[in-house]
């Protein structure tokens, strides 16, 4: 008993309330700071400063609807700093790339009506060359041309193809599944806090059913939910809040 009295310091003391602050000159107030690795999770205040309990080697994410992601791992030096400085890359809005012609469908025949040439390709891709039929004439021999299959024409009976078989044959690999993080009003709760809708996302109790029923069909949320990956899952519902905010 005495022994363990003794490990309660050492245990409160391993976890430290960082400090810190967003020193962009754009809007810095409710960006989302993210401790990955214990899943603890604040925003900014109105002078972008914040407060969040980690550890050494602890990952702390940084999210904002204008700005990059970014990632820190907490060391030492960084804990013995008063005020951590956080500086974001504001994000850039890229157009689709627009492509001018055609794309390549990877079916030969289909590809080669967009080509120009002296004689048109439909006509000079034979039966036989497309695999459609069978050559009937004959190739002259060069000296380039002339293989000897050294395999196919040696004597005794032709060639064993059951290794060759057997390394086409897929082998049954393993699944291993692992179930899907859960959707819901529920599950948000229990991953960011009983406050995520109304603190974070400043969304009405009455709203909260809708905006779930809003985004659960989203690719990304989806593809999140599968990944188990919580943080990306948060990215991508804070981006979509906004449109919620403009259908409703």
């Amino acid at each position: 008993m005495c022994f363990l009295l003794l490990l309660l310091p050492i245990v409160s003391f391993s976890q430290s309330v960082l400090d810190g602050e967003i020193a962009n000159s754009d809007e810095v107030e409710g960006i989302h700071v993210f401790n990955k690795t214990y899943h603890k999770y604040t925003v900014t205040d109105a002078n972008g400063k914040f407060k969040i309990p980690v550890r050494v080697n602890d990952t702390v994410a940084f999210s904002g609807i204008q700005y990059e992601l970014k990632t820190i791992v907490i060391t030492e030096e960084l804990l013995k700093k008063e005020m951590l400085t956080i500086r974001l890359t504001t994000k850039v809005n890229e157009l689709d790339e627009v492509y001018l012609g055609y794309r390549l469908t990877g079916n030969l025949s289909t590809d080669a009506k967009y080509i120009e040439t002296e004689i048109p390709m439909e006509i000079a891709l034979t039966n036989s060359f497309r695999g459609l039929g069978k050559f009937g004439g004959v190739i002259s021999s060069d000296n380039q041309s002339h293989v000897i299959n050294e395999v196919l024409s040696s004597g005794g009976g032709g060639v064993n193809l059951l290794p060759l078989i057997g390394l086409l044959i897929p082998k049954k690999k393993p699944v291993i599944v692992v179930p899907m993080l859960k959707y819901s009003r529920d599950a948000l709760v229990t991953y960011y806090g009983g406050d995520f809708f109304s603190g974070h996302l400043k969304i009405l109790k009455t709203d909260e059913e809708r905006f779930i029923q809003f985004t659960e069909l989203d690719s990304i949320i989806l593809v999140s939910l599968r990944r188990r990956n919580k943080f990306e899952l948060l990215h991508r519902i804070l981006q979509l809040r906004e449109q919620f905010e403009d259908n409703y």
